[in-house]
């Protein structure tokens, strides 16, 4: 993947000032962010959060890429991902505790040779069902994907929850074309916002 100009300009100016010090993106970060559709409006509404979706952070010499599930299973660039955000909304960063505190290092290369051979091409699963497959093999949301790769480098699993949609009811059950699947579990881009794993970072 080529280094575009945005890509460099973030490489360079993502100092952020966090109580004093400044960060920059590491392989394995998470990024959160709200998006623009009115699925995500309902996420966020349902989750309490100010975030609809998420990726995973590669860091390479050759500049900064988002692994996410959106249509599909796939990387794309840091400006790419950043793009759908919403106008006027900052992406949060968050760090799993266990990365910060690892003697070595997550490696980039690491993380892409998991996500080419397990993940990469997959379908977008717009039924948030933890286990849902189709001929591609499994599908995932962009949280469901985010927990389960980072579960293959973490200590311990990223725990998953029992998912409700009773924020706008009406609208999920038009969503879904009749009952929502309540009570099987899951996890949302609000659930990592929440989690005591992560590290906040700072924003983007």
């Amino acid at each position: 993947m080529k280094l575009n100009a945005l890509s460099a300009l973030f490489i360079v100016l993502l100092g952020v000032p966090r109580g004093g010090f400044a960060f920059s993106l590491k392989s394995g970060d998470i990024l959160l962010q709200s998006t623009e559709c009115y699925l995500c409006s309902l996420i966020e509404a349902e989750e309490n959060s100010p975030y609809s979706h998420l990726g995973v952070v590669v860091v390479e010499p050759s500049g900064v890429s988002v692994l996410e599930a959106w249509q599909n299973v796939e990387r794309v660039s840091l400006d790419d991902f950043l793009k759908t955000r919403k106008g006027g909304s900052r992406t949060l960063v968050l760090r799993p505790f266990a990365f910060e505190s690892a003697t070595t290092p997550i490696q980039a290369r690491d993380l892409l040779a998991v996500f080419e051979r397990d993940f990469d091409g997959k379908h977008y699963d717009g039924d948030f069902l933890w286990n849902n497959s189709d001929e591609r093999g499994e599908k995932y949301y962009c949280s469901e994907f985010a927990a389960k790769f980072l579960d293959l480098f973490l200590p311990s699993p990223i725990p998953t929850k029992a998912m409700h949609y009773r924020i706008h009811r009406d609208e999920w059950i038009k969503y879904f074309r009749g009952n929502p699947p309540d009570g099987l579990p899951g996890i949302s881009p609000g659930d990592f916002e929440r989690s005591p794993l992560f590290d906040h970072v700072g924003w983007i």
